[in-house]
């Protein structure tokens, strides 16, 4: 096989494994075959000041000493300091992150002698969220020796496709945990969905959140994050995600509601904010939080009827509790349904006995959950 149809071959197998991960040890296998190496991985890295690798998947390598660096080691290594500080430099080697010499006298550099025979290293990373970067990386022993310019010059024409590859099958993997964590990710849910992960980025809108980022009234979607236009209100916000991610996937934690008042006057916002249990799969997208934004200006229907089959409410009952889900006032919601405050007083009781709940906030949190499955 000559060298172009090696380096084809490689490229269709890291697109194989981009929609089936349990392709990537052979993709590393490949990509060890093709560059002379020993050794490989693949691998996610959360940049802060205790950097951590939270998916790392080998090739050829020991699993002790796998463990041993992932438990230890990781902050120590010059390369992946490197990489912390230079997110979108496409490829990295040992000859732009440390010297030789400086090798022998760098405690990590010791640590590895010592534990394997590993010595060169040859990265190609790209970043697909603002805090996460992903990459694959290349090992040599000293025996066999650097890797040098014409190595760098192959590795460079497969970089682009590997960077796509990462992307896509990152990308994949999120939807794919993301479904399994709530059920209310389909566009078709009248609410605005928004996943956040540990850092408050944004790693799913649904349809009608993205309704809500085009409307600009009140709320400003990017990809680092969900911010409301007044402050008191953006500060409630941002105290309940930093609520929920202290406590985020663990049990018998729950969700906190708000409402958010609109530049435009129209009816405020009803915000629920609850955790999502941590999810399993190959993936940098860890949704940690979920925000349901509900509209009370563009609901055009009601679903009270899955209000009286969840909760066992009669008509009425369920008319106000769908109400209420939207944002309004209770009394505005008894003159909506032409009954007066004292009447919906008392059918606010019986729902509340229903539904198991104590309080309005609880309680349109509940309602606010099922309003938003699909």
């Amino acid at each position: 096989m000559s060298i172009d149809e090696r380096v084809l071959a490689v490229i269709q197998v890291l697109y194989d494994a981009a929609l089936d991960e349990t392709i990537w040890p052979k993709a590393l296998q490949e990509l060890v075959d093709l560059t002379g190496s020993q050794g490989a991985s693949f691998w996610t890295l959360e940049s802060s000041s205790q950097p951590r690798l939270p998916i790392f998947r080998t090739f050829n390598f020991d699993d002790r000493f796998i463990n041993a660096y992932l438990e230890s080691m990781v902050p120590l290594d010059p390369t992946v300091q490197y990489l912390v500080h230079h997110p979108d430099e496409p490829i990295v080697h040992d000859g732009i992150v440390i010297s030789e010499r400086d090798k022998e006298l760098h405690p990590y550099y010791d640590w590895q002698s010592r534990q394997s025979d590993i010595h060169f290293r040859m990265v190609g990373q790209t970043r697909p969220t603002p805090t996460v970067q992903a990459g694959v990386a290349l090992h040599r022993t000293r025996k066999v020796g650097r890797y040098e310019p014409e190595d760098l010059e192959r590795f460079a024409l497969i970089h682009g496709h590997l960077e796509r590859a990462l992307a896509i099958g990152i990308r994949l993997g999120s939807l794919h945990a993301s479904e399994q964590c709530t059920a209310a990710l389909l566009d078709r849910n009248p609410a605005a969905i928004l996943l956040l992960d540990q850092h408050k980025c944004i790693v799913y809108a649904n349809r009608s959140a993205e309704a809500l980022r085009s409307s600009a009234d009140g709320i400003r979607l990017s990809r680092n994050g969900i911010v409301l236009a007044r402050k008191p209100d953006n500060d409630k916000l941002q105290t309940l995600i930093a609520g929920v991610l202290s406590g985020a996937g663990l049990p018998g934690v729950s969700g906190s509601v708000m409402r958010a008042l609109r530049p435009s006057g129209k009816r405020a916002y009803g915000i629920l904010v609850t955790p999502i249990a941590s999810c399993p799969g190959l993936t940098a997208f860890r949704p940690a939080v979920c925000i349901i934004i509900t509209d009370p200006e563009t609901r055009t229907s009601l679903p009270s009827d899955r209000l009286r089959g969840a909760f066992g409410l009669t008509e009425a009952e369920a008319m106000l509790a769908a109400l209420l889900a939207t944002g309004e006032e209770l009394r505005f919601a008894a003159a909506r349904l032409g009954i007066t405050y004292g009447t919906a007083r008392a059918r606010l009781a019986e729902i509340f006995q229903k539904t198991e709940t104590r309080r309005q906030s609880e309680l349109i949190r509940v309602l606010l959950t099922t309003l938003a499955m699909p």
